[in-house]
């Protein structure tokens, strides 16, 4: 388990300016719209949880967070300036992605996945320690489990200022869930914000500080994760099934 009483206590001169912030955030692909003037904020130190229901937009949001998709109208910010076009110019900014897919070459070995990153090995091995047996191994004979340490760990090593992660438990065993959530608890409490998309509702209100509703594109929840626990059972039937999202388009919104 992953209790709130583990956590470390924030620092009072750490900064409450949000390292990334979307502002009237509007994104689509095509002539389909998928997000509607959302605006969302991560500050340093804290970890933020998206949650909604298949197609609410929440990998949406973070790949046009992350630089990867252009908005049609509103700005992101990164460090309270406009974040620079691109992934890799927002990567060189302080910015790190672990996307729904495994970010690992499975053809490489956990050594020279380590080697990819913006860490060393060290420090890597220092976040994860668990890899170090499986250095000289191919990544595609580790585990799922195993796979998701190492992209976590080459992430944080990094030392990102801010870090998005989308279903980084997806299909997980609770020991590699429990593990992999309370490194990105530790990274918060080191000063690293952290916006995650998890499906693991209760878990995700177990590590975050503040969770973030999403409904069609939009926010509709937000609160502090202690908060929102007493409301879990309205939440998840009204915002989180898909027989309560209903019909998002006649095509289809091919964005989770």
């Amino acid at each position: 388990m992953i209790q709130g009483g583990d956590r470390v206590t924030p620092d009072p001169r750490r900064s409450t300016e949000p390292i990334l912030a979307a502002v009237d955030l509007e994104v689509g692909y095509g002539h389909l719209p998928v997000l509607h003037g959302l605006s969302v904020a991560v500050r340093p130190g804290e970890i933020v949880a998206l949650l909604g229901a298949n197609g609410a937009g929440k990998t949406t949001t973070l790949l046009a967070l992350a630089g990867v998709l252009t908005p049609i109208g509103g700005s992101v910010l990164l460090d309270g300036r406009p974040a620079p076009e691109g992934l890799h110019r927002r990567a060189d900014a302080g910015l790190a992605l672990i996307c729904e897919d495994r970010s690992v070459f499975m053809g490489l070995t956990c050594r020279e996945n380590l080697r990819l990153g913006r860490g060393g090995i060290e420090e890597s091995l220092a976040l994860m320690p668990e890899l170090e047996p499986l250095l000289d191994r191919k990544v595609g004979l580790m585990s799922g489990g195993e796979q998701q340490m190492l992209t976590l760990a080459r992430a944080l090593a990094g030392a990102p200022k801010v870090l998005l992660a989308d279903e980084l438990t997806l299909g997980l065993a609770p020991l590699i869930v429990a593990r992999l959530l309370t490194r990105l608890r530790a990274a918060a409490d080191r000063g690293v914000g952290v916006l995650i998309v998890e499906e693991r509702v209760k878990r995700a209100l177990q590590v975050a500080d503040r969770v973030c509703v999403l409904r069609r594109g939009e926010i509709v929840i937000e609160g502090k994760a202690a908060e929102m626990g007493s409301r879990l059972a309205e939440i998840e039937a009204s915002y989180l099934s898909e027989v309560a999202e209903g019909q998002t388009s006649a095509s289809g919104d091919h964005a989770t």
